[in-house]
Parts: C-alpha cells; structure tokens; sequence
C-alpha cells in the first residue's frame, strides 16, 4: 500500500511526513474531525487550499484504485440550494481501493476515499486511477476555497486494518508478525529493572544492580530515522484516563549512525550467542523475529537488545528482549499513541452522543457539554489532536433518504444547541444537504454506518507501510521489458507475467521492509530500479553465461580459487550475488556456516581453510533467499566483504546531493565498481520514481 495526500504542491523535502502533511492537511475549526459545530458527527477532514499560482494544483488520488462514483458539479454553486452558507460546490468522487498492508488474508484491505467539493471533475465512473492521478480541482465549501476528503470502511475491514473491532490493543502478547510497519513499540510491565550502565551491547546483564525498578507500565516506541535510533518513553497520565503522555524527550542511540550499521551490530550479536546474524537483525530491528518461515525465533530472555530510555525521574539501559517484555508495531494502532475505537453513540441520527467523545471534550473541566464549552474544545490543539486518534463508527452524512432521521435533532434545543432550527430555516438546510447527497446513487458496498479515520492521520500512518501489492509491483515491474540503450527506449517482450511477480512478491516485501529499504520512496525506487537491470525485472535470476565464460571472467577473483569456481558461484538472485566470498557472507550471515569456519582471505593464503558452500542453487531455489540475497548485499557493504559500520546503500542514498540520474550512477557504482549498464539503470531510477515517490 502506497499512500500520499490529495494535494502535492508542496515538496517534502526534509521534512519528517509528520510536519510535511500537517503543512498541507492542517487541522482546521472549519469542518473537523470526528465533530462540526453543533456537535454534529463530521466524517471528513476539510481541507482549506488557496492556489496563486497560474494554474491550480489538482487533487490526486491518494492511492491506486477505482472510480466507483463521479458527479460532476453543479453550475449553481453560488445559488441556494448549494449555496446555503456561501457558494458550495458538490464535484464528488468516490474511490474503492483494494490493497495490501501485509501478508496473508488479514493483509488483504478495501476502504474507501471520498472526495468532495470539487469545482472539476476529471474522471469517469469505472476508471481505474494510480495514487497521484488528477481526479478534479478544489472547489468552494460554504464560502471558502476547500475540500472534504473522507477514508471509511466496514467493519470487517476494520479488524483487517487495525487489527481489532474494539477496546484497547491486547498487550499480555506480541502484536502482529504478519502484518509489521512503522515503529516498533515494547510494554515494559511493572517490575522491569533498568541499569546506569552495561558491560557491552553483548552484556547478558546489566552492569551492578538496578537503578530503577518500574512502578507502573511503561511504553517505548523504537523510531530509525536516517540513521539515528530514537527511543521514546510514555505512561498513562494519571490526571486524565487514556492520556499517556511522554516521559523526558526522546533519547538518540549515542551511536548516530544506528540505523545505518545494523548490520555489522547484528553480526556482533549473533557471533556472541552463536545465532544467525540474520535472526539477530530481526531483533535489532523489530524486536523480536518475525519472520519465522525464514529464521529461527530467540526466545524472550535469551539474547539480549539493550537501548538507554527513559524512565519516571530518570534514564537507564533496559533490555527489550527481557522475559515479560511484549513487541509491537505502528500495524497494532497502539492505545498508547491515542488510537481509539470509538462506537458508544446510542443513537441512530447524526448528533455525536458518544460518552467516549464527551469525556474528551470536557476534560476534567467538571463542566457540562455545552455551545460555549464545545467551541473551546474544539479550538484546543490538545483536544483536536486527541480527536485526530479517534476511529469512529456512525452514519454516513450523505444519504439522501435518511436526512430527516439524521438531522431532526437540529429543530430541538439542547446544550449545545441553543437556536434550533425552524421548519423554513430546515427546508432550506435539507435542501443543502439533498444537493450535496450522493450514497444511494453510488452504491457502496459498505453499510450507511460504518468506520471514519481521520484522513491526514491515516495517509501519515499509513505512508510507513509501503506494502508492495500485485498491482505496484506490475507498475514497476510489467510484461514486457523497456530498456535505455543510447538515448531511446526499447520495449520487448519478457518472459515476465503475474505468476513470476507473485512467486517473488512477498518475499520482496519481507526483505526491503527488514533492511529498512521501504522507509522511504527514493530507497526502493533505487533498489528496484538497480534489479530491474540485474534481473531483468525478475526474469533473469541466474547468470546466462556459458560455463567457460563464466570461468573466464570471474576465475580468480571475487574469491574464486578453485578450478571452476566461477561457473559454480556465478550471478545469482535479484542482484545477482557473483563469487565465493560474496556467496560465503551472506551463508554466515544465513547461519550455514560460521565465520570462524573458514580463514579470511582464503584465497590468498596456503593451506588456507576455505568456505564449504555445497549448494549454492540455494539462492535460485529458494524464494526468499533469492530476494534476501540482494536485500543482504544492499546492506553489508558490497564488494567489500567483511561487514563494516555503516555499510548500508540506504545511507548513500539519504545523504546524497543531487538529480535522480545522478543518484542511479553512485548506487550503481557502489554496488557494481563500474558503471554497467548505467543508462539504463538511470531509465528505470526515474520510471520507478514516479510510480513509488511523491513526484508529479
């Protein structure tokens, strides 16, 4: 699942995806989430746009998926009825998108997004879009430059999507291991010991006895970010109930390149213990190991993953793999980041009467919900902040035929209602509501009632998923095969089709979200675009070379000492792993063979004891070494053979100056100590790039 805001007028830059959608999707008074004015359920985020420039930037589709529902505008958008509080334009469309956020049935998602106010409408019904598509421009909504986007789904799809249709996440077990993204989240129960000091990352214990021991359940989340580690630490607020607020500000690994040297931390780790540094990387990166098809679990308490946090009064190291200690992901919509499902309203109408959003609103104020107090709330970034968490179920604003049971209350006076309706004043409303209508016609397939996100906050949760689905991955990888060969584009047929995409597909997924490689949209555009001339887009996992060619040219280096060696250990994978010594690191790291099973450079020494690698088909038969090879090689500092600190291509790629074209030819040469095949690797860096990165 790819994901991006309905407006793109502004570059990202360096901005975190945080401060770069709250930039473009801000909070607002006008139209909020899940509450309007009146306390009136709102399902939608408007958002307030004002264009200058000479041609407007149009609103995109925020994902892939399907036009189910187009209407184009009314030309009376200055006239009643539309024009009930300002001019109001009622441009909509609707979009189904069936996607993937992880393996398995439970990874499989519909929901829907729903775009109104729009002044143009670009599309037809039945269209399939890709995510940045032009689906019309914004309009006018009540006198103001803006609209209203809308991300709903049903229940069963809530349970897929969060994973769980009520109450708080379950934190006596591990979250999810199918479905995994984001930062990674630890429940330190009460009892949980944390130390000044520790011998060494390999320390078994901490050093001396316990300088805290935990009162109350502690929370910390586990953030990389280009590079850094960051640990951040939450309780529950004893003043307010639900509220966990953070304890000290987020501690930095002291190593600011954490991230980066993953790899060469994990092989440390797993030489100390004696486990695949393959498993450890699983631990050093999510917590636990997860993909347990591949690696061999470490249970709780037997290696352990020391970081310096946080804790009431104090900082100290604490293992994150001690014996009590339950993992999670940003997948499990944790309680303690405000993730709330809310489904308490009694009533059937469009009146918020939910008790849970009540309490919210009235703090502990001690003051009874009224105008005046809901205006406050509603005004308080805490509170709207607060709200922005909530996962809501109630009735859909949009149904034609059930505006009287919707919005009778409107004709009532109440607390927070203090100058109803009269008949003349609600015809005049209902008709504003009946021009803006549009569920009969569209005929979701979801019930009237159903699931609300807010929408700026699902697109920033879910942009750190990047969960490559089957028509991603056609995008980036289709049929037939285009190449760059002086400066024009040839196309031909490939041997490529769905089956060999889904054959690879989930193991890709696995093994760019382990190395971090889908943190972002420019590190998969660069490793994808690196393997489509590699592998030939998936097609060529095994060197095409005769055997005496192969000989010829690799025998003799790239560790091959033997006669035939390299024929035997010639391209294979995804990146096409080529020679013994690049063949004998990603073994170890596999836990095959152990590095102290063979002399570094063997093939440079008498007598010297070299790998025994006995079937180096391993990485064409096996699905998941086949693409875990190459996520490897990305990781562990290619052709350099030893594992090194900061050896990852993702640290090349984030810190690097400079146009797509430029950026293809340092990878390509990182990776290859040449420039083969640069043009056309340069090709594929920019096609890919519009289809997994932000640019229009």
């Amino acid at each position: 699942m790819i994901i991006s805001p309905p407006i793109l007028k502004t570059p990202q830059g360096n901005a975190s995806d945080e401060q770069w959608l709250a930039a473009l999707m801000p909070f607002t008074t006008r139209g909020s989430f899940p509450i309007a004015s009146r306390m009136a359920w709102h399902g939608g985020q408007h958002i307030e746009y004002t264009d200058t420039g000479a041609q407007g930037e149009p609103v995109r589709a925020i994902a892939d998926g399907m036009v189910i529902y187009k209407r184009d505008p009314s030309p009376n958008a200055d006239k009643k009825p539309l024009a009930y509080q300002g001019t109001t334009d009622n441009g909509c469309v609707v979009i189904k998108h069936s996607t993937e956020i992880g393996e398995g049935p439970d990874g499989q998602i519909e929901y829907y997004s729903i775009y109104m106010h729009l002044k143009q409408v670009f599309v037809k019904k039945k269209q399939p879009v890709n995510r940045k598509d032009s689906l019309g421009s914004v309009g006018s909504c009540n006198g103001n430059n803006a609209m209203h986007l809308e991300i709903i789904c049903d229940d069963a799809n809530l349970k897929k999507i969060v994973g769980r249709s009520s109450g708080k996440l379950d934190i006596s077990k591990d979250g999810r291991d199918k479905i995994v993204y984001g930062d990674m989240h630890f429940h330190l129960p009460p009892g949980t010991p944390f130390f000044a000091s520790i011998a060494s990352a390999q320390a078994p214990a901490g050093s001396g006895t316990a300088v805290h021991t935990s009162t109350v359940p502690l929370f910390v989340t586990m953030r990389f970010e280009r590079g850094k580690c960051l640990l951040t630490t939450r309780q529950e607020d004893t003043q307010q109930e639900g509220v966990f607020v953070e304890v000290g500000s987020a501690l930095a690994d002291s190593d600011d390149k954490y991230e980066y040297s993953l790899y060469s931390k994990a092989t440390t780790l797993g030489d100390a213990f004696h486990i695949a540094p393959s498993a450890a990387y699983e631990l050093l990166r999510f917590g636990r190991v997860i993909n347990t098809e591949n690696e061999t679990p470490i249970p709780a308490g037997s290696v352990p993953h020391w970081h310096k946090v946080n804790y009431p009064g104090g900082q100290g190291w604490v293992n994150l793999n001690a014996v009590g200690i339950k993992k999670f992901s940003d997948a499990d919509f944790p309680h303690w980041l405000g993730c709330t499902l809310v489904d308490d309203d009694p009533t059937p109408d469009s009146q918020c009467n939910s008790p849970t959003l009540e309490k919210w609103l009235t703090g502990n104020s001690g003051k009874k919900l009224d105008k005046d107090v809901l205006a406050a709330a509603l005004s308080d970034i805490k509170v709207q902040s607060r709200l922005s968490r909530a996962i809501c179920k109630f009735p859909t604003e949009w149904q034609k035929s059930q505006i009287d049971t919707q919005y009778a209350w409107l004709k009532s006076k109440s607390d927070v209602l203090d100058d109803p309706m009269d008949e003349k004043k609600y015809a005049e409303f209902k008709g504003h509501i009946e021009s803006l209508s549009f569920w009969e016609e569209a005929g979701l397939e979801i019930p009237s009632a159903h699931w609300h996100f807010h929408p700026m906050v699902f697109i920033e949760h879910f942009r750190q998923c990047n969960w490559i689905d089957k028509s991603e991955l056609k995008r980036i990888y289709p049929d037939d095969i285009q190449k760059m060969d002086k400066g024009k584009i040839q196309t031909a047929k490939n041997g490529l089709n769905d089956s060999i995409r889904e054959k690879y597909r989930k193991q890709i997924c696995i093994a760019i979200r382990k190395h971090l490689i889908n943190k972002t949209g420019l590190r998969m555009t660069n490793f994808f675009a690196q393997a489509a001339e590699e592998s030939r887009t998936l097609t060529w996992m095994s060197e095409s070379r005769s055997e005496k060619s192969c000989n010829d040219l690799y025998g003799g280096k790239l560790g091959n000492d033997l006669p035939g060696d390299g024929y035997k250990y010639r391209g294979r994978g995804i990146k096409q792993l080529t020679g013994k010594s690049n063949y004998a690191g990603y073994w170890v790291y596999r836990g095959k063979i152990t590095r102290n099973s063979f002399d570094p450079a063997w093939w440079s020494k008498k007598n010297a004891r070299k790998p025994e690698i006995n079937n180096p088909d391993f990485l064409i038969n096996d699905n998941y070494a086949t693409i875990d090879a190459g996520a490897w090689y990305w990781e562990s500092g290619p052709r350099r053979g030893e594992p090194r600190k900061s050896s990852t291509i993702n640290k090349i790629i984030d810190e690097f100056q400079g146009d797509l074209s430029s950026i293809a030819r340092t990878v390509c040469v990182e990776i290859n100590g040449g420039t083969n095949g640069l043009e056309n690797r340069q090709y594929h860096t920019i096609r890919i790039a519009k289809i997994l990165t932000d640019l229009v």
